[in-house]
């Protein structure tokens, strides 16, 4: 038996000891590397949510929470075999189940808020009787409403959701939300998921299926607060962004269903002319419609309207039956519509709020270098910032010239902020919002607009909040979306284009 060269093991020994040195080595890079990179995605998180928190609908948010837990307890993938198949029936049952009951729950908070507010505005208005009579002179109305309003919460506190999301607004119907998440399961087998948690979209169509099923359980009740009015936003809703509604758009048809059933609908938009010819050429698709139809009577069709610059401008759908080339839109004059709280309003402080808001554009332009093709827009009601457009030599051609989305969030959070400091603002309304390519301020709102809808129609009776329906694409909070202010004076339905429109409709109608 031969012996070991001298050293041999020494040798071995050594290079055990540098493998095990770069595997330590390379374990603790991977740990090291691992925990940078968590780091980072963490501070990236939080710089995305502090930038992107104005986009956020918190009782969504809110909703997605409450549905995390059993999404995380039952993330359960692998089905290698039947009997792993069963199990995740089972486990698909058990979350289902569990979703459903979050979904009540929260129906039942909804229910109890709209009870609290109703006993709240009782109590607000035998308040302010019992303190009419000894009210100061010298205090403004806001300001003793201010005052009332604050002790009637002293007493009462607020309802379990205002405590919960605090920047819930007002409910008007009851929300069927439990039926409406097992609706929406059934088609979406959103309980089936493993790797995906319920996501916003899925929330914002469960709110939009309870609205949906609200209404049409209200129109089988023999006194239901049944719908009497749907308004529509234009682009995005009804039509692409800056597109038309032409003949061939599936909407269309819906509308007219809507009319025929003696449902009022307005078309509530940013865009703002005082003119009628620019909304007929875009809505030529629905006017030629309305025309040709012989199912609808006359007065039917009259009950079409547009609300232009959110609550700037009413122009009402007519036809001349003595000749029929005469259709289309007449405007009505702002004394037949007009609310008692925007006739208020100064022209002083409108002009005053407008210049401000355009020296704060052309401040904001010249900050972030934004080309001088890019134009700054004055209209008797509104000032804007739009792409422009500049000549391309090398394409022979003119190029449009956009601005980026961190722009636009920039100008339109700094114009809602800055105007909000600006006293002369704060004696009128106004909407600062990000319509995706441009952004805007407009004087009064879409709050404004679909009050001035129920007011209109019906001037002894108004349409209440709980028959009127807005449908829009713009409902995050905060500044960035002109929509959000439509949830003050009626129900809404939250869509992403205008073939969720169209599907929604359907559903309301046809069901």
């Amino acid at each position: 038996m031969s012996c070991p060269k001298p050293g041999r093991h020494n040798k071995i020994e050594k290079k055990e000891e540098n493998n095990r040195y770069r595997q330590s080595t390379t374990a603790t890079a991977l740990i090291r590397n691992r925990k940078r990179s968590r780091e980072n995605m963490s501070s990236r998180y939080r710089v995305e949510y502090h930038l992107k928190s104005h986009r956020k609908d918190e009782f969504i948010d809110w909703i997605k929470g409450l549905l995390a837990a059993p999404f995380v307890l039952h993330a359960i993938s692998n089905i290698s075999s039947q009997d792993d198949n069963d199990d995740d029936l089972v486990t698909t049952q058990r979350v289902k189940s569990q979703y459903a009951d979050i979904f009540k729950d929260i129906e039942r908070l909804i229910q109890n808020k709209i009870e609290f507010d109703q006993a709240f505005q009782n109590e607000l208005e035998n308040t302010n009787n019992d303190e009419e009579e000894n009210a100061n002179n010298d205090d403004s109305d806001a300001e003793r409403g201010d005052v009332e309003t604050k002790k009637t919460y002293a007493i009462m506190g607020k309802s379990r959701l205002n405590l919960l999301v605090p920047s819930i607004g007002t409910f008007f119907t009851e929300l069927p939300l439990e039926e409406a998440f097992l609706s929406d399961d059934y088609r979406k087998r959103i309980s089936a998921r493993r790797m995906v948690a319920p996501s916003f979209n899925d929330i914002r169509n469960i709110l939009n299926t309870a609205q949906i099923l609200h209404f049409i359980k209200q129109r089988k009740i023999k006194n239901g607060n049944r719908l009497k009015l749907v308004t529509f936003d234009g682009d995005v809703t009804l039509y692409e962004d800056g597109g038309s509604l032409f003949d061939t758009n599936p909407v269309i048809p819906y509308i007219l269903k809507l009319l025929k059933c003696d449902i009022r609908v307005g078309i509530v938009t940013a865009a703002g002319y005082d003119d009628a010819s620019t909304y007929e050429r875009r809505l030529k698709g629905l006017i030629n419609a309305l025309h040709n139809s012989e199912s609808l009577t006359v007065k039917q069709k009259s009950n079409l309207t547009i609300m232009g610059g959110e609550s700037n401008y009413l122009f009402r759908y007519y036809e001349n039956e003595d000749q029929s080339d005469s259709f289309g839109f007449i405007a009505i004059e702002k004394e037949e519509w007009m609310l008692p709280v925007m006739e208020d309003w100064s022209q002083k402080n409108i002009e005053m709020t407008l210049d401000f808001a355009e020296r704060t554009l052309t401040n904001l332009k010249r900050r972030l270098n934004i080309p001088k093709e890019v134009p700054i827009i004055r209209k008797k009601r509104a000032v804007g910032i739009v792409p422009g457009r500049r000549y391309d030599e090398r394409l022979q051609s003119n190029v449009p010239v956009k601005l980026a989305r961190e722009q636009l969030e920039e100008i339109v959070l700094t114009l809602q902020n800055n105007l909000e400091s600006f006293p002369p603002s704060n004696h009128i309304q106004f909407s600062c919002f990000d319509g995706g390519s441009d952004v805007w301020c407009d004087i009064g709102g879409k709050n404004l607009g679909i009050t001035t809808l129920q007011h209109y129609y019906d001037p002894t009776n108004p349409i209440k909040p709980r028959e009127t329906l807005h449908v829009g694409d713009q409902f995050a909070p905060m500044g960035s979306a002109n929509d959000f202010k439509a949830r003050l004076a009626g129900c809404t339905l939250w869509i992403a284009s205008p073939q969720e429109t169209v599907d929604i409709l359907h559903r309301l109608i046809e069901s």
